[in-house]
């Protein structure tokens, strides 16, 4: 088709005049790397996943949740204690890792690099939508190659991210990854958020956005399920963790297949509360100094005294996503 349209304009417009037309065309965009790039890029299929060779991979766990005010700090703290997983530290080390956030950036590069090998990849659209997968899970071992250097060499990175914006990049980034998802009620969620936080106008988006990153994480579930990674994640729920942190920790052992007779299990009591939204400083802000945490502290059902006006807000914006997650059968509460 492309052939006869070339004969056909070489015919009506001439040669000469139509190979410089041709030219200004193909010579049109200063930043593509040929002539002949064309504008429009590979459009990878990103609703499933692929496998990668083992030795393309660095071990990490990486543990996600909805939204801040979710327990990350706590369990973080938590698994660290085993001899196996190492939290990365130091002057250059963040404390949230947002490793996927803005994973859409990398998705792209991956698409358009790929679009440009496209004429020498022998095989179908299969073959090039592997091959830009294959190059996310090289930019993604490159990032934890990154954070491996400030861990021993045989520990396992420790990473987490209180925030489930474009979750479903995880194992397109790392494949081989174990996520466990810390859910906790959203609304002891947006609770927290409101005492951290305050201001009462913000109470809808608060709900929103909790709303919006559950949605994410149902999707994630549903595309890890049908892609045979339903092994590779776990739901953890926050306010089980708080009451029955040793069952719940030995759960999460098991999932990943660590030794629970080397976990300090008799210093699981001195772990601290670190920027829970009930210990401020003289500011009335939240701080992140450790907390000994005592029986006092009791991170459930924080929202039991909301008025019927904030129920009936969370019920409309974030009900369902509520109910997904198993923390209300319907919404008559």
């Amino acid at each position: 088709m492309k052939e006869k349209l070339f004969l056909v304009g070489k015919k009506l417009l001439g040669k000469k005049l139509y190979k410089d037309l041709r030219a200004r065309h193909l010579f049109r965009d200063f930043e593509s790397p040929f002539p002949l790039y064309k504008n429009d890029p590979y459009s990878t299929d990103w609703s499933s996943y692929t496998k990668v060779h083992k030795s393309h991979s660095i071990p990490v766990t990486y543990i996600i949740s909805p939204t801040q005010r979710s327990g990350t700090n706590f369990l973080s703290q938590v698994l660290n204690m085993h001899p196996k997983l190492e939290f990365p530290t130091g002057d250059n080390m963040p404390d949230e890792h947002c490793l996927y956030s803005y994973s859409k950036f990398l998705k792209d590069y991956s698409s358009t690099t790929v679009s440009t090998w496209s004429k020498w990849l022998k095989g179908d659209s299969k073959k090039i939508d592997a091959s830009s997968k294959a190059l996310m899970h090289s930019l993604g071992y490159g990032l934890l190659s990154y954070l491996r250097r400030y861990i021993e060499e045989e520990s396992i990175l420790l990473l987490k991210t209180p925030d489930a914006g474009n979750i479903e990049s995880v194992f397109h980034l790392f494949p081989n990854a174990k996520v466990i998802l810390l859910v906790r009620d959203g609304r002891d969620t947006i609770e927290s958020f409101s005492k951290s936080w305050g201001g009462d106008g913000a109470f809808k988006n608060m709900c929103k956005r909790w709303d919006d990153r559950v949605k994410q994480i149902i999707k994630f579930r549903e595309q890890a399920d049908a892609s045979d990674k339903k092994d590779d994640y776990l739901i953890v729920k926050y306010d089980e963790l708080n009451d029955n942190t040793s069952t719940q920790v030995a759960k999460i052992l098991e999932f990943l297949h660590l030794d629970q007779e080397s976990f300090p299990w008799d210093e699981l009591s001195d772990v601290p509360i670190l920027g829970s939204s009930t210990t401020k400083n003289n500011d009335d802000h939240v701080h992140w100094d450790p907390v000994k945490k005592d029986q006092t502290f009791s991170p459930n059902k924080k929202w039991g005294l909301w008025s019927n006006r904030k129920k009936n807000i969370f019920k409309k914006h974030a009900g369902k996503s509520l109910i997904d997650l198993g923390f209300a059968e319907d919404n008559s509460w």
